[in-house]
């Protein structure tokens, strides 16, 4: 019993001691880090190709729709 009593007090201090070594206050990398991460979360997920595409759509449908109202008109 007395070596189960050792081993727990020892991981109790070494989980203690880790709790204590970590350290709240960033440093210069993770606070840039962080800004990084900012800016990437802040920019615009609809690049210049994707509103192109979507453009693209766009015309086809309206090319399409027009297509179907001629066929409209020809056919009265």
């Amino acid at each position: 019993m007395r070596i189960f009593t050792k081993a727990a007090l020892a991981a109790i201090f070494a989980s203690t001691a880790l709790l204590v070594a970590c350290d709240t206050n960033d440093g210069p990398v993770e606070e840039a880090g962080e800004k990084v991460d900012e800016a990437v979360e802040s920019m615009d997920p609809q690049g210049p190709m994707e509103e192109m595409g979507e453009n693209l759509d766009d015309a086809a449908e309206s090319a399409e729709d027009s297509v179907d109202s001629m066929k409209d008109a020809a056919e009265q």
